[in-house]
């Protein structure tokens, strides 16, 4: 899930992404034809717009995102953003509305108890009025919490207008799983479900890949067993990750402290308006997952291979600077809406 995933540090994220671009000319040869999609989609963060250089396929921008304040409205206004022209046809540009972590304020926003909810659908509805669609990215919502969930989704696309997309963003699953992202509970209610394939390794687990192709496999085989599959978008991840062995900062008791004054004998200093303190030296060994232009094709390639008709990149200014040589899109007809398809 993006969770606070995907929310690594700029610096970080930026210096994996050019470990990834300076790896790729020696995993990938330019002759490789692209894999072509019939959608290809990329999240833009607001106050990025000059990620986006306009050489990039997408055929969608998710612009990313109006945040839900904490009386469960939406208080901002959000300007459609002025894009550069890509290659193609001018993208869609749909707005995310995001709540990633409070279970308690997505709790009192959806239940119908409060009355929050068809005011939460009106904020939406005229925050978005300049945009070509939706996104809802609720990522905290309780199990209890799942029929609000379901009912907030179906009166949404209800008050939306007819030719407005409403997509959802839900966490990848390899089974089903009883909660309130359920693929079989959503997916009739919205026009596309976006899985973020990504985070099978976070920064709370081990390390890990943040998508290996085994598992990307396993996540589209249960999702394709259980969605239609013209409502798929396939998340794919432009970030990597780094984990160290050690955790450096931590509170201590005086015994311990004295423990490290004996194995590392630093020299402590005193003054009285900061008290005691000294300085030693760790050695910290990081192990760093990510992703390049040769494990993103290979990714890329399984979901083609499986008739996938749409993926999505988070996020703009993360990937590797060749990688758009290495998708393309085809002409495809029209995709059909919530009310045409059933899973």
């Amino acid at each position: 899930m993006k969770s606070t995933l995907h929310f690594l540090p700029v610096s970080v994220l930026a210096m994996l992404a050019g470990c990834a671009s300076l790896h790729a000319a020696s995993t990938m040869t330019v002759e490789s034809p692209p894999v072509v999609f019939n959608e290809i989609w990329g999240y833009l963060i607001r106050g990025h717009e000059s990620d986006l250089k306009g050489t990039e396929p997408f055929t969608h921008i998710c612009y990313f995102s109006a945040d839900i304040s904490n009386n469960g409205r939406i208080t901002e206004t959000v300007t459609r953003p002025q894009l550069p022209a890509g290659p193609g046809a001018p993208p869609r540009i749909f707005l995310v509305v995001t709540e990633l972590s409070n279970s308690a304020l997505l709790h009192f926003s959806l239940s119908p108890d409060y009355g929050l909810r068809p005011l939460l659908i009106g904020d939406i509805c005229k925050v978005s009025s300049d945009f070509d669609g939706v996104q809802i990215d609720f990522e905290a919502v309780s199990p209890d919490d799942a029929q609000a969930f379901w009912d907030f989704l179906r009166e949404l696309r209800s008050q939306l207008p007819a030719d407005k997309m409403l997509s959802v963003a839900l966490p990848a699953r390899t089974a089903p799983k009883d909660d309130a992202y359920s693929y079989v509970k959503v997916a009739p209610l919205v026009d596309r479900v976006m899985i973020m394939a990504y985070d099978q390794h976070w920064s709370g687990s081990t390390p890990g890949p943040i998508a290996s192709l085994p598992w990307c496999s396993d996540v589209l085989q249960f999702v394709q067993s259980v969605v239609a599959n013209d409502k798929i978008v396939m998340g794919l991840p432009l970030y990597g990750r780094a984990w160290q062995d050690k955790k450096v900062s931590r509170a201590l008791g005086f015994e311990g402290i004295q423990n490290i004054m004996t194995e590392k004998k630093p020299a402590a200093s005193y003054k009285s308006d900061l008290g005691p303190n000294f300085q030693y030296s760790e050695n910290v060994n990081v192990t760093v997952y990510y992703d390049d232009v040769r494990s993103l094709r290979e990714k890329l390639l399984l979901y083609q291979s499986r008739n996938v008709k749409s993926v999505a990149f988070w996020r703009i200014g993360l990937s590797p600077s060749d990688l758009w040589d290495s998708v393309g899109t085809v002409p495809s007809v029209t995709m059909p809406t919530a009310d045409q398809v059933s899973p």
